[in-house]
């Protein structure tokens, strides 16, 4: 009989315990925040507010993903384009994924232009390097920076 009335107990504190809300939970959701959506707005004005903000922020960025380095020169072809389609212009950082070191950094690139060359700023050793290529947005009339995207790149360089 004790033990019955010992696991009942425990099966009500277990209960308690993981259906009672937390203080985290409780103070998860904003007490302002009404279900649905926005009141006054049809479905399709909301659409097309949410279409045109995404379209406003987002930033397309092209960079070849297996870059060809000389090792003698430093110089490779990256391929680096900021798309017709941006409304910000880029510029671009390259560097080594293992150190950190940055070897090499654009000037600002216009929507619709590209480099195809570039001119590494450190001298490698022939071998594969993975590197991150990290593309910074500004607003072409105020040069604000605006976001940031990244991509994984190889380096080989070739004697």
């Amino acid at each position: 009989m004790l033990a019955a009335a010992i696991a009942l107990v425990g099966a009500i504190v277990a209960a308690w315990t993981l259906l009672a809300p937390t203080t985290a939970e409780s103070t998860w959701y904003d007490d302002g925040a009404a279900a649905g959506s926005y009141e006054g707005k049809s479905d399709e004005e909301v659409k097309a507010d949410l279409e045109k903000t995404i379209a406003e922020g987002m930033m397309n960025i092209s960079i070849a993903s297996n870059i060809t380095v000389s090792a003698q020169t430093g110089q490779a072809e990256a391929r680096i384009e900021n798309i017709a389609a941006n409304k910000v212009d880029q510029k671009v950082t390259l560097e080594l994924a293992d150190t950190g070191e940055v070897i090499y950094e654009s000037g600002a690139i216009a929507p619709g232009s590209h480099i195809q060359t570039i001119q590494l700023d450190a001298n490698l050793e022939p071998g594969a390097y993975g590197a991150l290529a990290t593309f910074d947005g500004y607003d072409i009339e105020t040069r604000e920076k605006k976001g940031t995207a990244a991509a994984k790149v190889t380096l080989a360089v070739e004697p």
